[in-house]
């Protein structure tokens, strides 16, 4: 597991900050609608083997075809799902955000959670759960703990 430091308190802060006012100015942070077209948006989870007899709980998509596919991308601000839940706990118990609220609400507070997790694993911090962010974080498990894919 992961330890924060008290130095991560005001990076948060400074984020929000930046955030808040970026969001002021009536700019939109979102995907591109091209990235939203070609990657299924998050709606669901899955359990994903890791080893035998333990899996990890990702965020997934799920058509309503009865086949489950693990997600690429997207949580846009205001998404509210299992998905995110499945995110949030994650980002809560493996990764130290623990002042994170699971609500399954994609807000200002998930979408920095995700913006200081892609800064600490040297990813392009857009706040945006992606494949780069899902392979890089340590994932949920009910009989791990948490463990990466």
């Amino acid at each position: 597991m992961s330890s924060r430091t008290p130095r991560n308190k005001p990076r948060a802060l400074a984020a929000l900050g930046t955030l808040a006012a970026v969001l002021a100015c009536g700019v939109a942070v979102s995907p591109s609608a091209s990235a939203a077209g070609i990657y299924p948006t998050c709606n669901t989870t899955k359990a994903v083997s890791i080893s035998s007899g333990h899996s990890v709980t990702v965020p997934a998509y799920n058509s309503g075809s009865g086949k489950t596919l693990t997600c690429n991308l997207v949580f846009d601000r205001g998404t509210q799902n299992p998905a995110v839940t499945a995110l949030q706990r994650s980002l809560k118990n493996c990764e130290s955000y623990g002042y994170l609220t699971i609500d399954g609400y994609y807000g200002l507070e998930t979408m920095t959670a995700v913006e200081l997790l892609q800064e600490d694993y040297g990813l392009g911090a857009d706040g945006v759960y992606g494949p780069n962010t899902r392979d890089s974080m340590k994932h949920y498990s009910s009989t791990l703990g948490c463990a990466r894919l």
